[in-house]
């Protein structure tokens, strides 16, 4: 690993102050030797009234208070981001931000490259890399000389610079194949009950929280600088393991707090879009442990936000449930808008920017970070904001646009709250949180005469008349494909009747069908199923329960032969039918794949879903 990091750079004034400012400088780095020399014997104590704490939904220092718009920056992993330390700081300044978030993480394998060893903490579970901690002394210090705060984030959900990942390997939890393979959601649930993998996550984090600062001979604890600390960037949680994510989240914020009583603590968990993880992150928020709510927010990524009124709904939905029933203050960790314009539905970068902090300031929210402060690179970042490119039309523009905002952001005469937000309210939500699909396709009508008295018809699940879940798609490829849906939700396909046929004396309808799991569903239990409930014009037929997850289904069948209910099914003649699946988010896993082909091995022809119509008589 590099030990060659660039110094601090100081701008001195001309002439005899010029010598005036060395000498001063002179004794400045001398008394920071002398002071790192005897940082374990003697530390200064804790500017109390200099930390930030939280009043209600508020965030102070002392008695006033702080609101504040800040930065992601990129000066931690490698030396273009390390040298590119003060210049980065002084663009966040001198736009008038007022806090950096920093990734004090990188866990490398211990046969990892040179690259990778540039920006590691740790090679290996016990190889730590003592010039990283002394980096980010010198991030805090260059900050503090700023009047910048600091959110420090403690470890990546991500296989970015190691994660959680990397953990989960150094534990035999996850195959030590492609480092850079992202552990599916099923496969993140290991970690929070892996005792070896919270091991190895304190470790660190006593590292880090338990640090004396080898530049300033300031514990880490005592630091006013350190505005918080942050458990992991983007955790999330299947449903299924919520209870095992809070168990942790409240366990490590326990750990921390009991190293460092003086600085505020957030779970960083990265939100929601499903009404299931919308649940999740409530209750990650409740949580007594964690001091602030949090959430990264990238509104145009969901396919949710089209508009600014879509936009205005993300933001109160958030503001809702974090003031108003967690009833803490909310952070926008990471607040991103793409620098492609294809990537916007309407408007420009800057214009997203400001619409979002106005919605902000409007709803009452305590802080947000854009994502991101970095210096330029030639690779097309989709976020980046580069302070050392001037030519950079859109940087400029977005660089003014957040000026403007955090110069509105620290005035409380601009703080109004949202009328329609409160406690009345509850946790009913305000933004979308399914998602629709409509197809206008004929309905099926190739009945085939497989006997005298039966028809069958076959019906291509990838193409259904309507469909609605929080999460779906059509997936084409490998290992087969498939309509798929996350969570509670349903999905309708149209029919006739055959030919000269109205009710049928006994209706079958076959599917290949599993529910449905991140992945190919890697770590699914026999509790994962999916209940399913199956209609025909808005008349319930019966329940059939889909399997758990494994990327191929089974065959399932729901034989009707009750008459009576059947003639209610079909009392309509004219047009076309609707059979509607309908999924249970109270049972298992949830949501639902329903499958175009066969899987494999399997010599049958059951595929798709069919629908067999008897006539036949008593």
């Amino acid at each position: 690993m590099s030990g060659a990091y660039p110094s601090v750079k100081f701008h001195l004034p001309r002439g005899r102050a010029r010598v005036v400012c060395v000498a001063w400088l002179a004794a400045w780095i001398l008394a920071g030797v002398a002071s790192s020399a005897r940082a374990q014997e003697v530390a200064p104590s804790p500017e109390r009234d200099a930390f930030v704490r939280v009043r209600g939904t508020r965030f102070v220092v002392g008695e006033r208070d702080f609101p504040f718009l800040g930065a992601n920056v990129a000066v931690m992993h490698g030396p273009a981001h390390r040298g590119a330390l003060a210049p980065v700081l002084d663009a966040v300044r001198d736009d008038g931000l007022r806090v950096v978030r920093v990734w004090a993480l990188g866990e490398a394998a211990s046969d990892a490259s040179a690259w990778a060893r540039d920006y590691a903490f740790r090679v290996g579970e016990e190889g730590w890399v003592e010039a990283s901690y002394a980096h980010l002394d010198r991030v805090l210090v260059e900050a503090r000389a700023r009047g910048l705060r600091v959110v420090v984030v403690l470890a990546n959900r991500w296989a970015d610079y190691g994660g959680i990942p990397r953990y989960l390997r150094w534990a035999g939890l996850l195959a030590p194949d492609d480092p850079r393979r992202e552990p599916t959601e099923l496969e993140l649930a290991g970690f929070y009950d892996c005792a070896r993998c919270d091991a190895l996550y304190r470790a660190h984090v006593a590292r880090v929280v338990g640090r004396v600062n080898t530049l300033t001979g300031v514990a880490y604890r005592d630091d006013p600088t350190i505005a918080a600390w942050e458990l992991a960037n983007e955790l999330t949680a299947h449903p299924r393991d919520r209870d095992a994510l809070l168990r942790w989240v409240a366990a490590s914020a326990r750990y921390v707090r009991s190293l460092d009583p003086n600085h505020l603590v957030a779970a960083g968990h990265l939100g929601y879009a499903r009404a299931s993880d919308r649940a999740t992150w409530l209750a990650v928020q409740r949580l007594p442990e964690i001091d602030y709510a949090d959430a990264h927010a990238y509104p145009l990524r969901t396919g949710r936000v089209r508009t600014r009124a879509d936009l205005a709904r993300f933001v109160d939905d958030r503001a809702q449930l974090a003031l108003f029933v967690a009833q803490k203050p909310l952070v926008f960790g990471e607040v991103g808008f793409p620098t492609s314009r294809r990537a916007r539905p309407g408007g420009t970068r800057a214009a997203w920017f400001a619409s979002f902090f106005a919605r902000c300031l409007r709803d009452g929210v305590a802080g947000a970070l854009v994502w991101h402060y970095a210096p330029h690179d030639p690779r097309a970042l989709e976020h980046a904001i580069a302070p050392d490119v001037p030519d950079d039309a859109s940087t400029r523009a977005v660089r003014r646009a957040l000026s403007a905002a955090s110069a509105r952001w620290t005035q409380p005469a601009s703080r109004a709250r949202h009328p329609t937000l409160d406690a009345e309210r509850g946790d009913a939500p305000i933004a979308l949180l399914d998602r629709e699909a409509r197809v206008r396709a004929a309905p099926f009508r190739g009945w085939r005469t497989t006997s005298a008295t039966e028809r069958t018809l076959a019906i291509d699940p990838l193409t259904p008349a309507y469909a609605r879940f929080e999460e779906l798609g059509v997936w084409r490829e490998a290992p087969g494909p498939h309509a798929w849906g996350a969570g509670g939700g349903e999905v309708v396909y149209r029919f006739t009747a055959p030919r000269g046929a109205h009710v049928p004396t006994r209706l079958v309808l076959g599917m290949r069908a599993s529910s449905e799991l991140p992945g190919a569903g890697t770590g699914a239990r026999p509790s994962d199923i999916a209940r399913v409930e199956v209609a025909v014009n808005g008349v319930v037929l019966g329940v059939v329960d889909a399997p758990p997850d494994d990327g191929h289904g089974a065959w399932l069948t729901l034989t009707v032969r009750d008459r009576a209910l059947l003639a209610r099914a079909f009392a309509t003649r004219r047009g076309a039918h609707a059979l509607r699946l309908r999924v249970d988010p109270a049972v298992g896993a949830a949501g639902l794949c329903l499958y175009a082909s066969s899987g494999p091995g399997d010599t049958s022809d059951a595929r798709g879903i069919t629908l067999v119509w008897s006539t036949e008589s008593d």
